[in-house]
């Protein structure tokens, strides 16, 4: 870090810890922290004095027996592409850890962030993506095949009613796009566990861990708990979340254009910065793409409670009722612009992962669009290029009844939201 103002290298480490992807977890920020801070010092640690002074180890420690450490650099490797892929990406400063050590860097963005050429990005052919996706998606199997068999079906002339969607202000942009088109289908991350009076191994879903990093760093700030918990996790998707990007599908696929379908620990860095991306599933799910859309967001997230609250108006939105009789869910319908210009569209269910199908079908039917049309004429002039809506959603039991679009709110043009990260960042 020699000629890197200290103070500056400070300013911007708390501002990564304040991140969302580091808010989780307090032994990346302890890592963090202790890698900065022997990096000013013109200092490259071992792994040996890492496990003595970040996670409490002792003389004993053996990093050929235990792993903590480079599980944990790992993981905060992983947490920072996902905040430089997102609300970090104009951070004058990026952080990097070189593979093969531990010394950390502070780099200026232009060098942090090399762009690849677009001629290394090869296209996937669609017959293997759909191959993949059948291969990762297990518990989901019986619901993907009919996914699968619709991509192979031969495509018919388009209906007046797909036309009619196809060609609103909210899809144009998106369908005639040249961009290749990754659509990524959240899960519910869980784990499995050690039941300690049958001594079965169980499949466990904790709302606090929601991704193989959140799991590998917990067990690595808990190493005690690492016998009973192992590092393998399963995805469950729900029949909602896969019907919902089945109707994405028949809005965006077209002849000659590069599909691909991804579960979310799949989706990389640099998919956000080039690729079109429709995401379906849970709030908590959201990833490296939570970033790019909270700083514009009018609303706060709240993942202990799942609800919801406007930021102008105070209010909150907490879902009501049970789920095993009448209820009221929330979720979110936004669209943004992403990194390069490319498109970003999120269709996210927000405290308990039901509703997705009527979540979706509020843009992908005829009838639901002219309601969220008419929503919008409510308010402003036409349905801008960027913008969020909450969606409320009535069910019975397992069955989702009906969406209704509660608000609706115009999101900032990317180059405003852009330099408001950057005011906030500071200089």
């Amino acid at each position: 870090m020699s000629g890197i103002d200290a103070g500056a290298v400070r300013r911007y480490l708390e501002k990564v810890q304040a991140s969302e992807q580091f808010q989780k977890s307090d032994a990346c920020r302890r890592l963090l922290r202790y890698l900065v801070e022997r990096a000013l010092a013109g200092e490259v640690p071992k792994e040996f004095e890492i496990a003595i002074d970040v996670f409490g180890k002792d003389a004993s420690f053996n990093g050929a027996e235990d792993s903590v450490v480079r599980v944990a650099v790992r993981s905060l490797r992983q947490r920072l592409r996902e905040y430089y892929a997102g609300a970090g990406r104009d951070d004058a400063l990026h952080f990097a850890i070189p593979k093969g050590g531990y010394r950390l860097e502070a780099l200026p963005r232009a060098v942090a962030l090399p762009q690849p050429p677009v001629a290394e990005r090869q296209p996937r052919s669609r017959a293997l993506v759909v191959g993949t996706v059948l291969g990762v998606l297990a518990l989901g199997a019986s619901l993907l095949t009919n996914v699968y068999f619709w991509l192979r079906a031969p495509r018919t002339d388009e209906s007046p009613a797909r036309a009619r969607l196809v060609d609103s202000a909210v899809w144009a942009d998106l369908h005639t796009s040249d961009r290749r088109l990754t659509l990524v289908l959240g899960d519910t991350f869980m784990f499995t566990q050690l039941d300690p009076a049958t001594g079965r191994t169980l499949t466990v879903r904790d709302t606090s861990i929601n991704s193989s990093e959140e799991l590998r760093a917990f067990l690595a700030s808990n190493p005690s708990l690492a016998a009973d918990r192992g590092q393998r996790y399963v995805s469950y998707f729900t029949r909602s979340a896969v019907l919902g990007m089945t109707s994405v599908l028949r809005m965006l696929d077209r002849p000659g254009r590069q599909v691909e379908v991804r579960v979310l620990e799949e989706l990389q860095a640099e998919d956000i910065q080039e690729h079109d991306i429709v995401y379906v599933g849970p709030f908590a799910r959201l990833g490296p793409l939570i970033g790019h859309y909270l700083q514009q967001s009018r609303y706060d997230y709240d993942a202990q409670h799942g609800s919801l609250t406007d930021t102008l108006s105070h209010q909150s939105y907490l879902p009501a009722g049970e789920l095993s009789h009448q209820r009221t869910d929330y979720g979110l319908i936004a669209k943004f612009q992403g990194p390069s210009g490319n498109h970003i569209m999120v269709f996210a269910s927000v405290a308990r992962n039901v509703g997705l199908q009527q979540i979706v079908s509020t843009l992908t039917s005829v009838d639901g669009l002219a309601a969220f049309e008419s929503k919008w004429r409510d308010r402003y002039a036409e349905v801008p290029s960027s913008f969020e809506a909450l969606v409320a959603v009535t069910g019975f039991r397992r069955t989702d009844l009906a969406a209704e679009v509660v608000d609706v709110n115009a999101l900032p043009a990317p180059h405003l939201a852009r330099s408001a990260t950057a005011a906030r960042a500071g200089p």
